[in-house]
């Protein structure tokens, strides 16, 4: 069963095509790592299927209904959200109000992980430790990260996209967010996880997906393709091992 397909998808800025002709399809409650050398695309791919820069051709279907071409928030109310690389929360806004605006707009029937009903119910699902009265400005790399999953998860996903959500987090904030992950993913979401620390794609995700220069240069279970011989020459090295 397919959550997010995408056929012969192409994203070009001038003369460069960041996406390049990619057909995959991801799997339905799965954990899925999409990975690659910087510049190969990922991001792109991320702002792709979320609707913040439209293919110039191909076809992408969340479960089965087309959404290419699709505002943002119609892509959103129906199922898709994502967070970012870099936390996008305005400083002077408290847990609360970011939490609270998806909660309020995003339109979905689906039910909250974890048994939520309200921003205060989700920010402590996603650990965060200060209050919700808290400003944004006033909250760690850790909390951002985790208040970016937590926005996310109030819009009520059935697929969730994951921009590096763990990174500058400490080896414990790692830790408990790849617990979170696998508690997202228990309450029957698909995710989408955009990670370059290749043991914790090795521990967390099912399957994976690779890009290059635009490209799919390989796919399927991580630990076969993390032995892949152009995956080790594009991205790891050829003396990789986890």
């Amino acid at each position: 069963m397919t959550a997010l397909s995408i056929e012969q998808c192409t994203v070009a800025f001038g003369g460069l095509r960041a996406i390049d002709d990619v057909t995959l399809a991801l799997p339905a409650q799965a954990i899925t790592a999409l990975i690659g050398p910087n510049g190969s695309g990922k991001s792109t791919f991320v702002n792709m299927v979320s609707g913040q820069i439209p293919p110039r051709s191909g076809r992408i279907s969340l479960g089965g209904e087309a959404i290419t071409g699709l505002r943002p928030d119609l892509i959103v109310q129906r199922g898709l959200a994502r967070t970012y690389q870099v936390p996008k929360v305005p400083k002077e806004l408290t847990i609360e109000e970011v939490i609270s605006v998806p909660l309020l707009y995003a339109g979905s029937g689906r039910a909250l992980p974890g048994g939520a009903r309200n921003a205060g119910d989700l920010a402590r699902y996603c650990g965060l430790r200060p209050a919700v009265t808290t400003r944004c400005g006033q909250l760690s790399v850790s909390d951002l990260r985790r208040l970016e999953i937590a926005r996310a998860l109030a819009c009520r996903p059935s697929v969730l996209l994951l921009d590096e959500a763990m990174a500058g987090l400490s080896l414990e904030d790692t830790e408990q967010v790849i617990g979170l992950v696998r508690e997202i993913h228990a309450s029957g979401v698909t995710i989408v996880v955009i990670e370059h620390v290749m043991r914790i794609i090795a521990r967390l995700c099912g399957h994976a997906v690779v890009l290059n220069q635009g490209r799919l240069l390989a796919e399927g279970p991580p630990q076969e393709v993390l032995r892949d011989a152009g995956v080790r020459e594009a991205y790891l090295g050829k003396g990789f091992s986890l």
